[in-house]
């Protein structure tokens, strides 16, 4: 009974630690217990004991609870030691080089059913181009980029009916929030092998992607070039969509 009662309990611990991660917010005692479903008494001693361990903090202000620094310490160690961030870094670190752009990995993250995002895993470090608002660990709605549409495309349409009735946010004016438009945009990404979108996620940048796939030609995610407008369209795209699909193949060939 003893081992059953501390599963049940590591298992309520890991629930709130979900919940943080999907609301993205910090909550309380009450709206934390309401949401799961569990006993408030005993949702404040997990709070507590996480808190001491450095994984939870309680804003003295609110005394509302959130993620303490201690996720993104093991969530970079984390990071580092993924296969697919080795193999990232080796097939993306010489396109930074070489084209002075930064570049980065991003693979699916499901967070709630029904609701396709990414989460970009790796991103390349020239300190030549300014941080363009996607680091490791930013969680994105895959129609946003074209690192997302470019997953969402090379999934079967059996699996995007899955996700259909999910509705589309939308970030800027020029961002796709209809599932009309996502089917044609999807279209013409198979056919061209390659995404693009432009001031959909941040007004004045644009992004480029190709797919990632495994062994068996599944999408496993996509890597992107992210920036500036007129400095991506400077870059010869030939060029450009070429490198970046002989990455994806040596990421592929790594794993």
């Amino acid at each position: 009974m003893a081992d059953n009662s501390n599963i049940n309990l590591l298992n309520k611990a890991f629930d709130i630690i979900e919940l943080f991660v999907n609301e993205r917010r910090e909550m309380g005692v009450t709206e934390i217990s309401r949401k799961l479903n569990l006993v408030k008494s005993g949702t404040f001693r997990i709070l507590n004991t996480l808190k001491d361990r450095g994984f939870i903090f309680q804003n003295p202000q609110t005394k509302a609870y959130g993620l303490g620094l201690k996720f993104y310490f093991v969530g970079a160690e984390v990071l580092s030691k993924m296969p697919l961030c080795t193999a990232a870094r080796q097939a993306l670190d010489p396109l930074c080089d070489y084209f002075h752009q930064n570049f980065y990995f991003a693979i699916p993250f499901l967070a709630t059913k029904g609701e396709q995002k990414i989460i970009v895993i790796y991103v390349t470090n020239n300190k030549d181009v300014d941080n363009v608002f996607i680091n490791a660990g930013t969680i994105i709605s895959a129609h946003c980029l074209a690192i997302g549409q470019s997953i969402l495309a090379n999934l079967s349409d059996s699996e995007l009916l899955t996700i259909k009735d999910s509705v589309l946010e939308k970030i800027t004016d020029n961002t796709i929030d209809n599932w009309s438009d996502l089917d044609k945009k999807i279209a013409v990404i198979r056919d061209k092998n390659v995404a693009i979108s432009e001031n959909t996620y941040k007004q004045g940048f644009m992004d480029i992607a190709v797919t990632v796939y495994d062994s068996m030609h599944y999408p496993i995610g996509a890597i992107g070039v992210f920036g500036d407008n007129i400095k991506i369209k400077g870059i010869s795209y030939n060029s450009l969509v070429r490198k970046m699909h002989a990455a994806a193949a040596k990421i592929s060939e790594i794993l």
